[in-house]
């Protein structure tokens, strides 16, 4: 019997992101106990680039994944997803010494659509997008809290490759 469908979405969302990581030649590590809204990290040998100040940067990383009718568009693009309450707070709690970050992975609602396949390539379709939400303010909400991540959040091999170089000189994602 194969997995349930939301482990196969969490599949998906890490193939997409190990996929980034090698890209860039970031290790992607898995968390034994994600105690702590902590699904992977990922950490640079040396530095990201020539004029960063720091060597060995490290993200935190939650995973999330989504089919299309689990999330809503704004009216300019960015996407708007509710996130479990317990998440959003570990996400926006500044007293971390590593930053996190959440990476939604929009999927196809057709598990047909994931991924495609010819003998040039292996895609994965749709895309990811990621937030910082350190500093903004905790919720008393019980469920979820709605999130508003920007369209241009998109994560790319270059947007990885920028966010790691934040990392390394200390700047706010």
């Amino acid at each position: 019997m194969p997995n349930p469908i939301q482990i196969r979405q969490e599949d998906m969302s890490v193939a997409y992101l190990t996929a980034l990581c090698a890209a860039n030649g970031y290790t992607l590590m898995h968390e034994e106990h994600d105690n702590d809204g902590v699904d992977k990290t990922i950490k640079c040998k040396d530095k990201p680039a020539e004029n960063c100040l720091m060597k060995s940067p490290k993200l935190d990383v939650q995973l999330k994944s989504c089919f299309s009718k689990h999330i809503r568009f704004n009216s300019n693009g960015d996407i708007c997803y509710d996130l479990e309450s317990k998440n959003y707070n570990v996400l926006v709690d500044n007293e971390r010494i590593t930053p996190i970050i959440l990476i939604v992975l929009h999927m196809h609602d057709d598990e047909n659509l994931w991924i495609e396949q010819t003998p040039d390539y292996l895609k994965i379709t749709k895309c990811a997008y990621w937030i910082s939400l350190v500093g903004e303010p905790s919720t008393n909400n019980s469920t979820t809290k709605t999130i508003t991540i920007p369209a241009s959040n998109v994560l790319s091999k270059d947007t990885l490759r920028n966010i790691m170089i934040k990392v390394a000189n200390n700047e706010k994602l």
